[in-house]
């Protein structure tokens, strides 16, 4: 008669873990304290922003005219010599997401024109403006509200060139910014930053997301209304895409249209 061969003795890591899985204590459900335990754990990490859960939906780009995306929790540049117009449109764009401050160095004398911005962007009044009395002010306080996450977009005319360190600084605010929204489920508002070249209309500050630039143009004759306001756009930098430019152009409303006193309709032509 042949012998049954012997069965191997089980290693106490197995045997522990075979008593633990039948041990009824161990299921959350069983075990009140184990399933308010379970629960902490999940508030800690969807705190933390481990949960999960489905991904959060992709955030669009803000786009102030045709062909200009300004990727969320970052910062991009507008320079030229009608950078500020640009920067205007873009406040006019962000308006409905949330508020948007706008710093300025305090010794600058030059004020904007109501009457100006009107055509520019639906609510002037609601535009915040701060001054800087030094040019490092203006830096902390751009990185400050954009940690906050409680603005749409924040601007900041940049009186001295800033270095790599500081840029960087500014993209960390703002996508912290745009995390803490995210994690108490707020989508909006989405914060970005716009600087404005410092001083000069030809500016190229290093580290920035994307790089516009806006210039006047002479009017063009051929038009019914030869006065008409026209800028030339231009892509300078952006991730993936060359530079490119495009003819800007502003049109009124209609006279007697329910938009007459509303802001000018752009277009966006290609040169």
């Amino acid at each position: 008669m042949k012998d049954h061969p012997e069965q191997p003795p089980q290693s106490p890591r197995s045997s522990a873990g075979t008593t633990a899985a039948a041990d009824p204590k161990a299921d959350p459900k069983a075990n009140p304290k184990l399933a308010r335990a379970a629960q902490l754990m999940a508030e800690l990490n969807a705190a933390a922003g481990r949960d999960d859960g489905p991904p959060p939906a992709p955030l669009y780009p803000l786009q102030p005219l045709q062909d200009v995306a300004l990727a969320r929790g970052r910062v991009h540049e507008f320079t030229g010599s009608a950078r500020r117009t640009l920067a205007a449109l873009a406040v006019g764009a962000a308006q409905p997401e949330g508020p948007v401050i706008w710093f300025r160095p305090a010794w600058r004398s030059d004020g904007f024109y109501p009457y100006g911005l009107a055509t520019l962007m639906q609510d002037p009044s609601a535009l915040i403006i701060a001054k800087c009395k030094r040019p490092v002010d203006v830096l902390w306080s751009m990185e400050e509200s954009l940690r906050s996450g409680c603005i749409a977009l924040v601007i900041g005319e940049i009186a001295e060139a800033p270095d790599l360190r500081q840029v960087r600084r500014l993209h960390m605010a703002a996508d912290e910014g745009l995390m803490r929204n995210r994690q108490a489920g707020r989508h909006a508002p989405a914060p970005l930053g716009v600087m404005l070249g410092h001083e000069t209309a030809r500016s190229a500050i290093a580290g920035v997301e994307s790089r516009w630039s806006l210039h006047h143009m002479p009017p063009d004759p051929a038009l019914l209304r030869p006065a008409a306001p026209r800028w030339r756009l231009g892509r300078q930098l952006q991730r993936g895409q060359p530079p490119k430019d495009w003819e800007l152009r502003l049109h009124p409303p209609p006279v007697g249209s329910a938009e007459a006193n509303g802001p000018w309709r752009p277009q966006v032509l290609a040169l």
